[in-house]
C-alpha cells in the first residue's frame, strides 16, 4: 500500500513538473495581439474606414489556431441617387462586430493568418431625400442588420519580437443588400503577454 502511495505521489509530482514546463514554454511564445489598421471597402462604391482585432493563440506551436474577435467601420459620403431621387448631407455607415477563428502560419520575419470572420453588418444611411422634379425633401434614415461572414487573409513582416506590420483583406462569401462588401487595408499588430 505504502509503495502504491509512493508510485502515484511520484508519477502525480512528474506530471506537475511537466504541465508547469509545457506552460512555462506556451507563456514565452504566441502572445495574445491587438491589431489595429485603415481599410478602404465596398462593391459598388469606395468606403473608407478602420478596424481593430483581439487574437488570442490556442497552442504554441509555431504553427497554430487562433481565436479573436472584430470591430470594423466604414464610410461613404458620396450621396446616392436614382432617376427619381437622390439623398444629400448623407452618411453610410457599416459596422461589422465579428468572432473569428484561424491559422497562424509563422516564419522567421514572416507571419500569414488565414482567418474565418462570422458576424453582423449593421448598415447605417442618414441623410435628406431629394425629389427635384415633385419638390420633395425630407430626411432620411435607415438601418438594417445582416448576417456577414467570408475569408480573411492577413500576410505581415516582422518588425521586433511584439510588433509587426501588414496587409488585411476579407472576401465576403454572401451578399447582403447594403453591399457590405470587399475589404483591403493596412494594419499594425501588437503582441502582449499573457
Amino acid at each position: 500500500m505504502f509503495f502504491q502511495i509512493k508510485t502515484h505521489s511520484i508519477i502525480l509530482v512528474f506530471f506537475i513538473l511537466t504541465l508547469s514546463n509545457s506552460y512555462a514554454q506556451e507563456d514565452n511564445q504566441n502572445k495574445n495581439s491587438i491589431e489595429i489598421g485603415l481599410i478602404t471597402a465596398g462593391n459598388e462604391t469606395l468606403y473608407y474606414g478602420g478596424y481593430g482585432k483581439f487574437t488570442i493563440p490556442l497552442s504554441s506551436k509555431t504553427h497554430h489556431f487562433t481565436l479573436g474577435a472584430s470591430l470594423t467601420s466604414y464610410f461613404d459620403f458620396k450621396g446616392e441617387s436614382t432617376s427619381e431621387a437622390y439623398l444629400k448631407n448623407d452618411i453610410d455607415m457599416r459596422i461589422l462586430p465579428n468572432l473569428i477563428t484561424g491559422y497562424s502560419l509563422n516564419f522567421s520575419n514572416f507571419q500569414f493568418n488565414l482567418e474565418v470572420p462570422i458576424g453582423l453588418s449593421i448598415a447605417i444611411t442618414k441623410g435628406t431625400l431629394v425629389n427635384e422634379k415633385i419638390g420633395f425633401k425630407r430626411e432620411y434614415s435607415n438601418n438594417e442588420v445582416f448576417f456577414n461572414y467570408g475569408i480573411a487573409f492577413s500576410p505581415k513582416y516582422r518588425i521586433n519580437e511584439k510588433n509587426l506590420l501588414g496587409i488585411y483583406g476579407f472576401l465576403p462569401l454572401i451578399k447582403d443588400k447594403a453591399q457590405s462588401g470587399y475589404q483591403f487595408g493596412i494594419g499594425w499588430t501588437k503582441a502582449f503577454g499573457k
